[in-house]
């Protein structure tokens, strides 16, 4: 190592370089930057497998919790598809982290679940003809609670718990 080889605060140039090349080859081995990419899913609420179709009766009761537990209000005045059963529209709230669709379903309660596919980071969206959520990408069909009706896809959507009170839906997303 040479003093004209070295940066301001002596950093070697040539090992710099070397460093990056590295890391540039082990992304390119793990498949990184290619035209299509497994999906980021952020953490939420593990669905339960195989539970059936969804209850009849909503079992949500009772008023949220507070923002800092992760409720985040929705008002319908946003979002009016929401106000009649077979409803649907997507609920985007950047600051909490949410994007999801949400269905306000036939038996009157709302259904919360994460917009992006689980298979290969494509909007998924409802399909009030065939009752469930489709990705348009690769053909992945989903439950309202988030399960995989039809793959690709082999891991199931976050499926977030959902409230109404008065003229607001309130959705769960734990932090």
């Amino acid at each position: 190592m040479t003093p004209e080889s070295l940066e301001p605060g002596g950093v070697d140039r040539r090992e710099a370089l070397c460093t990056l090349l590295r890391g540039t080859c082990a992304l390119a081995a793990l498949g990184c930057g290619g035209d299509w990419r497994d999906a980021v899913a952020l953490p939420g609420p593990e669905p339960v497998p195989d539970a059936g179709p969804a209850p009849a009766v909503c079992e949500d009761a009772g008023p949220p919790g507070t923002p800092e537990e992760g409720w985040v209000e929705v008002p319908l005045s946003e979002h009016p598809a929401l106000r009649e059963p077979g409803g649907h529209d997507r609920v985007r709230v950047p600051a909490a982290l949410l994007d999801v669709v949400v269905v306000h379903a036939a038996d009157g309660c709302y259904r919360a679940i994460w917009r992006t596919c689980t298979h290969g980071d494509c909007e998924v969206a409802w399909d009030g003809a065939l009752g469930v959520v489709e990705c348009p990408c690769h053909g992945s069909r989903f439950g309202l609670d988030g399960r995989v009706l039809q793959g690709p896809a082999s891991r199931p959507l976050a499926a977030y718990r959902t409230l109404r009170v008065g003229d607001s839906l309130f959705l769960l997303r734990p932090r």
